[in-house]
């Protein structure tokens, strides 16, 4: 189901550098185009560093795909949060994500966290 795989797309850079530093499969394009990937999680109790690895996995896949630009995967400071990870992504266009998130759920061979509950959507920004 590709809501799910949003769940772990949205996912992937180079954790020693940041974003701008990376070299990645980019193409030039309009950045007014772009689109953002806002994935809260629900992390089941005891599973955050499972789910931060599984993460971690496909993020690394994503950064690899044409139309990716970005990601950061953020955790709550609060204890207790409904949302314990929130993934920002950022994509080129809705259709680079999407066939990016189908070629992971068949080709990355890691599987979700049992009772991780991902939340995913796109967005445009409308205002800064």
């Amino acid at each position: 189901m590709i809501s799910y795989l949003l769940v772990s797309v949205a996912s992937c850079t180079n954790t020693n550098k940041p974003d701008h530093q990376r070299k990645t499969k980019k193409t030039k394009t309009d950045k007014s185009n772009h689109v953002v990937l806002i994935n809260p999680f629900e992390v089941p109790e005891g599973k955050l560093e499972e789910a931060i690895s599984y993460w971690e996995a496909c993020r690394d896949f994503l950064k690899e795909q044409p139309g990716y630009v970005s990601t950061k995967l953020h955790k709550s400071i609060k204890d207790g949060a409904k949302f314990e990870l929130i993934n920002v992504a950022v994509w080129e266009n809705p259709k680079a994500f999407s066939e990016a998130a189908q070629k992971m759920v068949q080709e990355l061979g890691v599987a979700p966290v049992e009772g991780l509950k991902p939340t995913p959507s796109l967005y445009t920004i409308v205002r800064q």
